[in-house]
């Protein structure tokens, strides 16, 4: 247990089985917060996002339950954070490579060192595991995020993202 605050006493653990309900109302309560972020900062954007809007399934779950690379905060038997991950083999030449998907932490929790704690769970975890680096996708327009980051010693550089949606035709784009 690691104390974060005053009365506070919160438990990092491999996420399991009967975490679904709770990983799926923490992404869901996060995508809300973005979308409401977009909403205010770029209408085209928030639009598309809708459009687009990202779910966690049974099956998206499975899958980071099968990695053995994400890790659960919770206080009190309840969940109130998560670090979804998974490996990748060789990458640019580099054996192992952790790619973090999402850091998810309750809004009443933030900036109460729940995202550090994860993330230093899952660094411990690449030490022991033999990880030769650590990757994540961070958006610019998420100070909070980059911050994070660089606390625990990313190299946080500027990034552009191309994509293809190969469910909806490109229309002449």
């Amino acid at each position: 247990m690691f104390n974060i605050g005053v009365d506070r006493k919160m438990g990092v653990r491999l996420l399991e089985e009967k975490d679904f309900k709770a990983f799926r109302r923490l992404f869901d309560d996060a995508y809300s917060e973005y979308l409401e972020f977009l909403r205010h900062e770029s209408h085209e954007q928030f639009l598309e996002a809708v459009e687009e809007r990202e779910e966690v399934t049974r099956e998206g779950f499975d899958f980071y339950l099968q990695t053995g690379t994400s890790f659960v905060a919770e206080e009190g038997g309840k969940m109130i954070g998560y670090v979804a991950s998974q490996t990748m083999p060789s990458l640019h030449g580099i054996n192992k490579t952790l790619w973090i998907e999402y850091i998810v932490v309750q809004q009443k929790f933030r900036r109460q060192k729940v995202g550090l704690t994860l993330l230093a769970k899952l660094l411990d975890y690449a030490r022991q595991a033999g990880i030769d680096r650590i990757c994540a996708t961070i958006n610019p327009d998420n100070p909070a995020s980059i911050q994070l980051a660089m606390k625990v010693g990313f190299d946080v550089k500027d990034w552009k993202i191309a994509t293809y949606n190969v469910k909806k035709p490109n229309e002449g784009k």
